[in-house]
């Protein structure tokens, strides 16, 4: 059964990551400095769904940023570079994956996993 995604709402912060994230994140476009940037922030983040429509608003840096999202159509979404994306957001059994079949305009395509495996922690697996 997939989690409530309105248990991701909150105050968030980056806890730790995988020997590679770094090298992950370069071939995403994001810089090392972008990346201490990200491992300091705090995310304000509210998420619900209505439906099959997820609606996902945070606040880092200083900036907001809402997407709506309707499960299993692909759709325009605004990163947290403020950078539009195309993406697809679906459950597969417990998790919440999206997929970006062009992330950088280049053909990367990007996958990423989230499970939230109790009410505090939330694992994000690219």
């Amino acid at each position: 059964m997939p989690y409530d995604v309105s248990k991701m709402t909150g105050k968030w912060k980056m806890s730790s990551t995988s020997d590679n994230f770094m090298q992950i994140l370069e071939k995403m476009g994001v810089t090392k400095e972008e990346f201490e940037g990200y491992k300091s922030a705090e995310y304000n983040m509210d998420m619900k769904m209505e439906g099959d429509t997820m609606l996902a608003k945070f606040t880092i840096f200083g900036k907001t940023i809402e997407n709506t999202r309707k499960l299993g159509v692909e759709g325009e979404d605004v990163d947290i570079n403020g950078k539009k994306k195309w993406v697809t957001f679906s459950w597969e059994g417990d998790s919440l994956v999206s997929v970006h079949h062009d992330y950088d305009g280049k053909g990367l395509q990007v996958r990423i996993v989230r499970t939230m495996p109790d009410d505090n922690t939330f694992h994000e697996v690219f």
